[in-house]
């Protein structure tokens, strides 16, 4: 149905034409963008094929919002749409860029798509139907040991004190913790497609938004893998 529709979309984007874009830099230098004429181009194609199978849905991505819309996820079906996570590692050409689409009802996620574009990996999961790469089941490492885990995690964007105190302070409590390493990939849609990959044991993250974790917190549930919110 709808989740087959929107695979297939997906793997279509990866061979539209790519367009001319500009990197813009915010004043903390630390969030890299491309101009709106490339995201934007991603986004309207991905939104325009959703909204041609279903008109009476809501949407919300980050597109929208970075529009100044004001949006908010009710129990109305919404598709939550990232078209380019990752879109530092786009502009540095660093392989691991994606687009995630989530479908919820009643603030519950019926399905989540994550296609690692450079990759050509295709993650999709939904509720009552298993999760899987590429069309094979996935399966969680299921470690409970700490110190035996590869956890992942990301940095972000933010650099005032606070930010940056609590980021450093999670990483040296984790690495106090004993664990295997800490690895970032840049994209959270990705970083946790490698937990229900069992490439990764552990997904920590501070401070996303809805659009970051809806398509990809599908198949790591279904992959039957706690997320936890804090370290405390």
């Amino acid at each position: 149905g709808s989740c087959n529709l929107v695979a297939r979309t997906l793997k279509i984007t990866r061979q539209v034409p790519g367009v001319t874009y500009k990197v813009l830099c915010k004043s903390d230098n630390a969030e890299c963008v491309s101009d709106k004429e490339n995201e934007v181009f991603q986004h309207h194609h991905v939104m325009t094929f959703v909204d041609s199978q279903l008109t009476e849905d809501m949407f919300i991505g980050e597109e929208s919002v970075a529009a100044g819309e004001h949006l908010e996820l009710t129990d109305m079906p919404t598709w939550l749409i990232d078209p380019i996570d990752g879109t530092v590692n786009f502009v540095h050409r660093f392989p691991f860029v994606a687009i995630s689409i989530a479908f919820t009802v009643n603030k519950q996620t019926e399905f989540g798509i994550v296609y690692s574009c450079v990759e050509d990996k295709l993650f999709c999961a939904q509720r009552g139907g298993g999760a899987f790469l590429n069309g094979e089941p996935l399966h969680v490492s299921g470690q409970e040991d700490i110190s035996r885990c590869l956890v992942v995690t990301e940095i972000g964007a933010e650099r005032d004190d606070l930010a940056l105190s609590t980021m450093t302070s999670n990483i040296f409590r984790l690495l106090t913790l004993h664990v295997h390493g800490v690895r970032a990939l840049g994209t959270a849609a990705v970083d946790m497609c490698q937990v229900a990959t069992c490439r990764a044991d552990v997904y920590y993250h501070i401070g996303m938004h809805c659009w970051d974790i809806a398509a990809s917190r599908r198949p790591v549930v279904l992959s039957w893998i706690r997320i936890a919110h804090s370290l405390t």
